[in-house]
């Protein structure tokens, strides 16, 4: 939407990751050379950890490209598996012709390729992304695999990418035997200030642009939200170009990245860090002072939630938008065992439940109130593929009768392509409907936290509202809802249902007089 605007070949700040886009600061640069000698000295075990963020989803891209055809790649994104999928995975990642009814088959196909790898003096690398996801039973199996070893050199190596509490897994009883074969450790931090704004300056060169389009307030701004992590960097400024680009500004300024910190709050966020805020300058020393800044910056670290591109990096492998939000609310408020996904009865998939009670009111970008419009409208609003237009007058009142729906892919925040064209149509058709507003109302599956699941359809209905917003429409004439796991289409017992249900909803109201 704004790359005309600020003379711009791509977009310098999108969430799937895009090599052109990779800049690598001196922490990034030695991480890379820590994995780089551990795949190329067949080290073993690898253990790279950091917050949610940080780039390691990045960086193992980076390696990866750079090892090349010298080394075979095995890649466990999603290491939720039970033993017989795992184990397909991993055959399947090595081209293996495979027909897989034993344990022993496998092992049989897995060691016989090892070897000969070996002797055609190859690496076999195994990258297991969201390492903190992993049963304790798919540690013992992963393991056991790096059993498979010569006497003069080990044949596998397992690199682990996951979050702090990933060691908090790795320090259990259980766990001893494969802490002990860990050779390299690296943790990856936040980038400073420095760093960030080369950073940005970096990617919108690359983007085509060497103007000064932020201001110096503005990176400070940037860095006050973010807190130096390249997810939330680049969340928040798509969002200040977006702004700009509706405002008619060339340079963004401190003014709009604090009005875009306020967009990407949480209902009520504001009020609460400012009771917050209040209540520890009652206090008058260092230590109560010292906790309020800590309280301050973790107030803006949930300021995503109202709207996140989730990932930063969506896309495969890519960014989860859930490994962020559960995270964030997670290391804030809940123990360790919250932080997993939660389990309802049958639709659930996880095995880890929550042990306390998370408010089931929906999110809002406004003050909660009950909404003006019917909330069981879900068979009745448009899908995508409608073929309804505004070339007459009775194909215009679908809108006002039936709405639209818009669906959402697993781990994204994306607007498929194929909705951009009746996004343009709903846009037209609000202005030549003065006198109606809209809802935009988010829905998710059933495999994250209620809490979770709450800020994460907020955010993808704050993503329509961008795009219409974009086209000219007036935001207060859209209230954004985060229904949640509400009022699912179909039983989130399948993918299929599951994927139905991740959705935006757009209804018509009447204003108010």
């Amino acid at each position: 939407m704004y790359l005309r605007y600020y003379k711009l070949q791509y977009m310098p700040f999108q969430i799937s990751p895009d090599p052109r886009f990779l800049w690598l600061g001196e922490k990034h640069k030695e991480a890379l050379a820590v994995l780089k000698y551990g795949v190329l000295n067949n080290q073993g075990f690898v253990l790279l950890t950091g917050d949610v963020g940080t780039g390691k989803t990045t960086l193992i891209n980076a390696l990866v490209r750079d090892l090349g055809a010298n080394t075979f790649l095995i890649n466990i994104e999603d290491p939720r598996l039970d033993k017989l999928d795992f184990f397909k995975l991993v055959a399947h990642s090595l081209g293996l012709e495979f027909r897989l009814r034993t344990k022993f088959d496998f092992l049989v196909s897995f060691k016989d390729f090892l070897n000969r790898a070996h002797e055609s003096k190859k690496n076999v690398l195994m990258i297991v992304d969201e390492a903190q996801k992993l049963s304790l039973d798919s540690l013992e199996e992963i393991r056991l695999l790096s059993n498979i070893e010569r006497q003069d050199t080990k044949l596998l190596n397992v690199f682990f990418i996951g979050q702090d509490e990933f060691n908090d897994t790795l320090m259990r009883t259980e766990c001893r035997a494969l802490r002990q074969r860990i050779t390299i450790v690296h943790h990856i931090e936040s980038l400073n200030e420095k760093e960030m704004v080369q950073y940005v300056k970096y990617r919108l060169n690359v983007a085509g642009t060497q103007r000064e389009i932020f201001t110096n307030k503005a990176f400070k701004a940037i860095f006050a939200f973010s807190r130096g992590y390249p997810r939330l960097i680049n969340i928040i400024c798509d969002r200040a170009l977006l702004t700009g680009y509706s405002e008619n500004l060339q340079t963004i300024g401190y003014k709009i990245i604090r009005e875009c910190t306020r967009d990407l709050s949480l209902p009520g966020e504001m009020k609460q860090k400012t009771s917050r805020e209040t209540a520890k300058r009652a206090g008058s020393s260092l230590g109560i002072m010292t906790k309020a800044a800590i309280l301050v910056g973790l107030v803006l670290f949930l300021a995503l939630s109202g709207y996140v591109t989730g990932s930063i990096f969506s896309g495969n492998p890519g960014f989860s938008l859930r490994k962020y939000y559960t995270t964030l609310f997670g290391a804030i408020e809940k123990g360790p065992a919250e932080r997993l996904p939660r389990k309802t009865g049958a639709q659930e998939t996880d095995s880890s439940s929550l042990k306390a009670p998370l408010p089931s009111q929906p999110l809002t970008d406004t003050v909660p109130q009950q909404a003006e419009v019917t909330t069981n409208q879900q068979d009745k609003n448009l899908e995508i593929g409608s073929s309804a237009s505004l070339k007459t007058s009775g194909q215009e009142d679908l809108f006002q009768k039936s709405g639209l729906v818009i669906p959402f892919g697993y781990n994204t925040n994306e607007l498929p392509p194929e909705i951009l064209a009746r996004l343009d149509e709903l846009a037209e058709y609000m202005r030549q409907k003065a006198d109606s507003d809209i809802v935009i109302k988010g829905f998710t599956d059933t495999l994250g936290t209620a809490e979770y699941n709450r800020n994460l359809s907020a955010f993808r209905a704050n993503v329509v509202k961008s795009y219409l917003v974009g086209k000219g429409i007036n935001p207060n004439r859209m209230k954004v809802i985060g229904m949640g796991d509400a009022a699912p289409r179909m039983p989130n017992k399948t993918s299929e249902g599951r994927a139905a249900n991740r959705r935006v909803e757009i209804e018509f109201v009447a204003r108010k007089p």
